[in-house]
């Protein structure tokens, strides 16, 4: 059975955009880099890298993939708040760049 907040957030994550759930990934990501979970920031990692459309994306999309690459391998290393401060920076244009541009 869920609790409260366990269903809260499937029913969160089931109702937002794709713009938000990647900025979900963002924010779990960054929370793991703050505990330390070195296998948490992997796998939102990679769910980011998949998230990626080459074909429509285009350089974009390739220079993101490179990042969370880069991120992958450092967090592989255990040095986290290399990876914090990229996916802080990341978080912040997407918010900027995608999530303030869509209509209320």
């Amino acid at each position: 059975m869920y609790s409260a907040r366990q269903q809260y957030q499937k029913q969160s994550v089931q109702t937002a955009t794709p713009e938000k759930l990647i900025e979900k990934l963002y924010d779990t990501s960054i929370s793991a880099c703050h505990q330390g979970d070195e296998e948490k920031v992997r796998r939102v990692l990679a769910e980011l890298r998949s998230s990626l459309d080459p074909e429509n994306g285009g350089e974009l999309a390739e220079r993101l993939q490179m990042v969370y690459d880069y991120c992958l391998e450092e967090s592989a290393t255990g040095d986290l708040n290399v990876v914090r401060e990229l996916l802080e920076e990341l978080r912040e244009g997407w918010r900027e760049g995608v999530l303030e541009q869509q209509p209320a």
